[in-house]
């Protein structure tokens, strides 16, 4: 694993699909109405400060993963500790994401089957994935990439051939003020759309430093002003209450395009929707994966695959009895009690120890 390297393509390719993932599932910043983009696009200029940070604490732990450099800032001890919750962390959320795959397919083309079921199929393509590695992994994200941005390019363009689109329901901006909008931003959209990129901090090491900060914010960039545009196109379409109060918006949206022959195009959408979703799931997957062997140093990382597996599949049962307790534990719990501490406190600790011990180190170089 440790071997193997990542390009810088494959890099942007990994982070734009990762964020762009189950955030265009779902209604982000709902509650903004028809301001959402706005809020997006605010949340993306704080995410990219909050990545540029993840990639300067990254610069001086060049070898090390997350679980490594916590360690040396904190002490093998504690370091440890916050490497293991670190782990637990990235493991919750590949199970909240591979619900979230799970009642897709249940709630549109699968209504039959079981979660179980669906679960074991996903999963069993995850272990895959994850036992090829991240380097072959990365590769197929470039194709990935260029289908989902020309698919979804295409959308647009039907959806306003077929005069699906009207400019009005984003209409009055900003109809309550910036209040409504600041409020969705901090810790809702900020944290659930481009905090997680904490997760890359297990990445980094893959890829090389010379073009690293430049590729990664360019990447933040692009899938921040696609979910901008993505958003503003479902809210013109759907309109911002019926937006808020549908299940999945996009599929929803797509489902207005009838232009002669072609309709009913939501099953290319759920198909674009699953390939995000999974990129998103195997990056936190792989990543814990990565976290335990390096705690734990265990040479050969493949043999926990599997056994982490199982343990994300039963959870992902177990997590919440039906899909609106999972949905409101998203909202209401997790940014708060798990984003905030494990994507802004502990970097901002780290970040500022490095800051220290680099003026330390300025000082004594100078006498």
């Amino acid at each position: 694993m440790g071997k193997e390297k990542i390009s810088y393509f494959q890099f942007f390719c990994l982070i734009v699909l990762f964020e762009i993932g189950s955030a265009v599932m779902f209604s982000t910043a709902a509650k903004a109405k028809q301001d959402a983009w706005y809020v997006i696009l605010i949340a993306m200029v704080l995410g990219i400060l909050l990545f540029w940070m993840y990639m300067l604490i990254r610069l001086a732990f060049p070898k090390l993963p997350l679980t490594g450099y916590v360690q040396l800032v904190f002490g093998k001890f504690l370091g440890r500790l916050i490497g293991f919750a670190y782990v637990i962390y990235f493991l919750y959320i590949t199970t909240r994401l591979l619900r979230d795959f799970e009642e897709l397919l249940m709630n549109t083309v699968y209504e039959e089957n079981t979660i179980f079921s669906i679960g074991v199929t996903m999963i069993v393509t995850l272990i895959y994935a994850n036992l090829k590695g991240i380097e072959v992994f990365s590769r197929t994200t470039e194709l990935g990439l260029f289908f989902i941005l020309s698919s979804v390019l295409i959308i647009i363009a039907l959806l306003f051939a077929g005069g699906n689109i009207q400019m009005e329901n984003l209409q009055p901006m900003l109809e309550n003020g910036w209040k409504p909008v600041l409020k969705e931003v901090f810790p809702g959209t900020l944290t659930v759309t481009f905090g997680e990129l904490i997760v890359f901090a297990m990445l980094m090491p893959h890829v090389r430093d010379k073009k690293l900060i430049k590729t990664g914010i360019t990447a933040v960039l692009v899938s921040g002003l696609s979910l901008a545009l993505i958003t503003a196109i479902t809210i013109s379409v759907i309109t911002p209450s019926v937006r808020l109060r549908a299940t999945f918006p996009i599929l929803t949206a797509v489902s207005y395009i009838n232009i002669g022959f072609i309709q009913r195009i939501e099953t290319i959408v759920i198909i674009i929707l699953v390939i995000l979703v999974f990129i998103k799931l195997s990056i936190f997957f792989f990543c814990a994966v990565k976290g335990t062997a390096d705690l734990f140093k265990i040479k050969e990382p493949n043999s926990l695959v599997f056994p982490i597996g199982v343990i994300v599949l039963l959870s992902s049962i177990m997590i919440a009895p039906n899909y609106n307790m999972h949905l409101q534990e998203g909202l209401s719990y997790v940014p708060y009690y798990l984003h905030i501490p494990f994507q802004i406190i502990i970097p901002v600790i780290i970040f500022i120890v490095v800051l220290i011990k680099k003026r330390k180190k300025t000082k004594q170089e100078g006498r």
